[in-house]
Parts: C-alpha cells; structure tokens; sequence
C-alpha cells in the first residue's frame, strides 16, 4: 500500500458556535495569536504521525483550537499517516476524523460518549478528545485503528499542544523575583547564623497571626485554618530571605516540613496586576493554586503547589 502524507491546511477554519463575531484580538504581547496557534497545531500533528508510526497504525489526525474565545472561528489543521481510507471496510477515515472533531467542538467533551444524542454529521465514535488549556479549547482526534489506540493519539496530541503553549508562555519574569523562604528549626538560632555569615545585623522576629479577619480570608487547602507563624526578614538587595518556624497546626509550611523536613519552602515573585492572570496561567498548567491564599490591605499572597514539579513552590503577589 502506497504511504502518503496530506496536509491540508485550513480545514475546518470557520466553525462558529456563536451569534457574535468578534475579530481575533491580541491582549497583550504574551498572548497567542492565531497564527501562532496554528504552528504548534502543525507541530502537534506532526507528533501525532510520529505517534502512530511508533504504534504500527495508520490514518487520519485532526486538531482544532478555539483562541481563548476571542473569536468564533476555530482553526483546524489535518495530516493523513499512510491513507486518508480503507476502501476494503469502507472507511472514509477523514470523514470520521472530522466527525470525531465535530462531536467535540459541540459537546466540548471526549467524543463517543453513549449519553450524548448524536446530531447529523456525528458517527459516534470514540477517538475525539477534549481539552482546555491558557484560556484555549482544543479538540484533536484520530481515525484509522481501534478506538482505544484512536484516542491514545489524540491525547498524546493535545499533550504535546499544551507543551508547546507553554513554552511560549513566559509568564513570570526574571526582574519579578524577590523573596526566597525558607523553614527553619530554631528561627532565633538561624537568624543570628545568617546574620554572621552575610556580616548584616541579626533580624528582628515576629508572629505573624495567619487567620482570616473581615474582608481578608486566609485559607490553607481550601479550609480556613488559622495558626500562627515566626518569621524574620533580611534584605539581600533586590530581594528578601524569608526565615519561617512553624507551630504545629496544619499550614503549607508544616506541610513542607512533615514532607521534606527544613529547607527552601517558596520563591517569590510580585507581579502586580498580572497576579490573576498568573494565577490561571499556572492553574491551567495543572498546579494546584489553592494550597495558600492570604489577602491583605493593599496586598495579598497565594502559595502554588509545584514542588513535585519545579522542586520548589510559588508565591504569587501582586504588590510586596
């Protein structure tokens, strides 16, 4: 059988869902146009043959990614790996790649579920799948093999979309940074080292009372659980040294220090008005953003789970 490869570029531009019709708009320069979208939908699909040749198959992927709802055309790309049928079963696998798609646009859910009522121009099939990632809807799909493989391509796809996302996020900055924390065993101890070891007078410590107050909730995990944290601050020219001894009530530090015992807790970065458009940003990526929220006057502070991932967790402030 003769092995080709189809590009077809801008299947599927124009699938409104809307009664508006808003031109794209870039937000500001960290924002992906379509353009760009589109480049990485190539690249995904170029993953998604590699993917497929690996798992011995053949037929046809699809991707299509709606931009963070700034207009109502989703733009569809499609690669054929081998042939775009199978003329002995009688499968016109473009056809029933697109339907996959189709079915996850309108459902904005993995294609081939037995609860949904088929409209006309679905098939049914599993092999669709859906996501949403910075603010994007994606639905890519793969036609040609069974549906448990079908659908392995389309996630390992929308997989490598959201890598390539997220490397054109670059959404914290260098020049942003300006607090490491860390948790001690004995604060009074650790501040007189520190304070030898950088030749700078030895900190003042405090209790900082964690609680929330009328109009300035603090939660740990989503629970509003107070407790009370010692603390001191040395200034490294730039940014801040945090030193913090915990008590025993559950805290994001007391949970750092039962995991991992003492050592760097956070690193901190002042974003200012970005802070909630960070926030999703890294809660898209799939970080859980609720470990810690504090708001102050003026100011508030949320704790990011990443350890497991960048070694070390975030705070996220808008103003010190």
């Amino acid at each position: 059988m003769k092995r080709f490869l189809l590009l077809v570029i801008g299947a599927c531009l124009a699938v409104s869902f809307s009664a508006s019709g808003q031109a794209n708009q870039v937000i500001n320069e960290k924002d992906m146009t379509n353009e760009q979208l589109k480049g990485f939908i190539v690249k995904a699909l170029e993953d998604m043959k590699a993917k497929a040749e690996e798992m011995g198959i053949e037929g046809v992927a699809t991707a299509s990614v709606l931009n963070k709802g700034e207009t109502v055309d989703w733009i569809g790309e499609m690669k054929v790996v081998g042939t775009p049928y199978k003329l002995k079963e009688g499968w016109n696998l473009v056809a029933i790649a697109w339907s996959k798609c189709g079915e996850v646009i309108a459902t904005e859910a993995d294609s081939g579920n037995p609860n949904h009522k088929k409209i006309n121009g679905e098939l049914g099939y599993v092999g669709g799948a859906y996501d949403e990632f910075l603010g994007c809807k994606m639905a890519f799909a793969f036609s040609g093999a069974t549906s448990e493989e079908d659908l392995e391509v389309a996630k390992y796809g929308i997989a490598k979309m959201k890598g390539y996302m997220s490397e054109q996020g670059g959404i914290l900055r260098k020049d942003q940074f300006i607090q490491v924390a860390l948790v001690v065993k004995d604060i009074q101890k650790s501040a007189k080292a520190w304070a030898i070891l950088l030749g700078v007078p030895e900190p003042e410590i405090w209790v900082n009372h964690l609680r929330s107050n009328p109009g300035n909730p603090y939660t740990y995990r989503g629970k509003d659980i107070p407790c009370d944290l010692q603390m001191c601050v040395i200034d490294m020219g730039g940014w801040a040294l945090e030193l913090h001894q915990i008590d025993d009530t559950p805290s994001t530090f007391r949970e750092f220090q039962d995991e991992h015992g003492f050592g760097v807790h956070h690193l901190g970065f002042e974003v200012g008005d970005a802070r909630d458009k960070v926030i999703q940003f890294l809660k898209d990526m799939g970080y859980d953003t609720d470990r810690t929220i504090g708001i102050y006057p003026g100011s508030s502070w949320t704790i990011v789970d990443t350890e497991d991932v960048l070694g070390v967790n975030l705070n996220i402030k808008p103003v010190r």
